[in-house]
């Protein structure tokens, strides 16, 4: 066992060196934890590092395009709402009536119905294009969730829409939405992925609005006991400077003893549940995120996963397949066929691969087959085979069965809209036609410095560490795994040390009179 001098010295110095990013851990985890309320709340794109800037239609800057009249398409994704030409000579924002805040106008899809009706879902709304005015019309009262919505699906005159649990369909006029009560799949279980039980657990969403907010005091505690360390840390030495200078020491003699006393109270009463708090964090980031990724478990009764609605905080995309008449929902347990909305829905047999992050892309091709694209790459699928093929190389695609997760072509939109040729859009590199001799214009400079992120998209990238890249390079990825294992060491070493200091003076020795 370390000897008390030599973990005094690490307790002292880890937690000196690591409190500037456990304090924006804390930070960015509590307003992780309140998306809606602090959607409208967006900083300049130009104060990030230049990762983080648009070039080439990068970072989900796109999504998806429709063409809504021979000489007007509208692109859509993270970047908002534009209006273009077909060859995209001329190019304008198209978010009137949208929401303030970049989080607010981050488009997941914008449909076209057979009546002639435009509409389009942001993270939270859902909204219907007024083509006289330009202007889009709110008409998220009229869906009775205030979860966040996945996707939008038109067939016909009917549309369709996707909130993370739950389906509402509407027909025209559009003025009344139906919520739709899914059947359970074949074969269902109530399981979770073990990394959506930790993410959970993280953040207390795992026991609903209380769990959130307990975690939110543990973010502040987390803070106290960072700044109380400062203080424990360079207030002696500052007393004794102050001391030998005939200077008053009272004040900050007591605010070294209240530090003291928050510091080890706080930190003992709440050890178990910074320890649980700092542990599934850690397993939230590789490599300790290889080992849950995949595995599922029984799902926590009392717990929000032991709901009664089989597909809760599942559901992601749904298409309508033409040919076979059928719907086709995309989960974040997989791929589902059903006839109907009172059907039950059929896992498929064969899936296209799929980045862990989940589809990014899923649309009906000319072929017949279906592009599906994710950060794990841009596929060509025959839903009736199952076999995939790459779109890029036209090979047959390997599916990966284990190990870590892959990025690579990271595909955050697509569209068959522009010039002659398919245009994937990775969030790295941006804009990528899939036949050569084509260049994809640039970004507009215009919308280049006007472009904003959300704040809750920047303490994401805080929370994670990817923030930290410009500095720390790859090793960026590896940064929650580090200051994981730091901040167990931290707070286990800091009850040691008070225990160790509490048995010392139990067996002191009371000297004679």
């Amino acid at each position: 066992m370390m000897k008390g001098k030599k973990m005094r010295k690490w307790h002292k110095w880890g937690g000196l060196i690591f409190s500037f990013f456990f304090v924006m851990f804390a930070i960015s985890g509590i307003f992780l934890n309140h998306r809606k309320t602090i959607a409208e709340f967006e900083i300049s794109r130009s104060l990030l590092p230049s990762s983080y800037q648009y070039k080439n239609w990068n970072n989900s800057a796109i999504k998806g395009t429709l063409k809504i009249s021979p000489d007007s398409i509208l692109m859509f994704g993270g970047a908002g709402i534009f209006i273009s030409d077909p060859a995209l000579t001329e190019l304008h924002p198209y978010g009137k009536g949208l929401k303030n805040g970049a989080d607010n106008q981050l488009i997941g899809n914008v449909v076209k119905t057979a009546t002639g009706a435009v509409f389009s879902i942001s993270t939270f709304d859902l909204y219907r294009l007024d083509q006289a005015e330009n202007c889009w019309n709110n008409l998220s009262s009229l869906i009775d969730t205030d979860e966040r919505l996945s996707d939008l699906q038109a067939k016909g005159d009917t549309l369709v829409v996707l909130s993370r649990s739950h389906i509402f369909i509407a027909t025209a006029p559009y003025s009344k939405f139906y919520k739709v009560d899914l059947k359970a799949p074949f074969g269902y279980k109530k399981e979770a992925t073990l990394f959506r039980t930790m993410w959970t657990l993280h953040s207390g969403e795992l026991f609903g609005l209380p769990g959130k907010l307990f975690v939110d005091f543990l973010g502040l505690v987390s803070i106290v006991l960072c700044l109380t360390g400062v203080v424990i840390a360079f207030f002696p030495k500052l007393i004794k400077r102050r001391k030998k200078k005939q200077e008053e020491t009272k004040s900050f003699v007591q605010i070294l003893k209240k530090s003291f006393l928050l510091h080890n109270k706080l930190g003992v009463s709440l050890l178990v549940f910074l320890i649980i708090l700092v542990l599934s964090g850690t397993f939230l980031r590789p490599p300790l995120l290889i080992a849950i990724i995949r595995n599922k478990v029984a799902t926590l009764p009392g717990s929000i996963l032991h709901s009664n609605n089989p597909w809760f905080d599942k559901l992601r995309c749904i298409r309508y397949d033409e040919s076979a008449k059928e719907w086709i929902l995309y989960s974040s347990d997989g791929f589902y066929k059903f006839g109907d909305f009172h059907a039950q829905p059929k896992k498929l047999r064969f899936s296209p691969p799929v980045s862990v992050m989940g589809v990014t892309v899923f649309e009906k091709h000319e072929s017949g087959m279906w592009i599906v694209g994710s950060f794990g790459g841009l596929f060509y699928w025959n839903k009736e085979t199952g076999k995939s093929m790459d779109a890029y190389t036209l090979r047959a695609a390997t599916i990966q069965r284990g190990g870590p997760p892959t990025f690579t072509n990271a595909v955050s939109g697509y569209s068959e809209d522009f010039f002659d040729t398919p245009i994937a859009f990775d969030y790295n590199t941006g804009a990528r036609p899939l036949k050569t001799g084509y260049d994809f214009p640039e970004m507009p400079e215009s919308i280049i410095k006007s472009s904003k992120m959300s704040l809750w998209h920047l303490c994401l990238e805080i929370h994670v560490g990817r923030i930290y890249s410009p500095i720390i390079g790859t090793f960026s990825d590896l940064f929650v795994f580090i200051a994981g294992l730091f901040g167990l060491f931290i707070l286990i070493s800091g009850y040691i040390i008070l225990k160790r200091r509490e048995q010392k003076r139990k067996t002191k020795p009371i000297p004679e009179k």
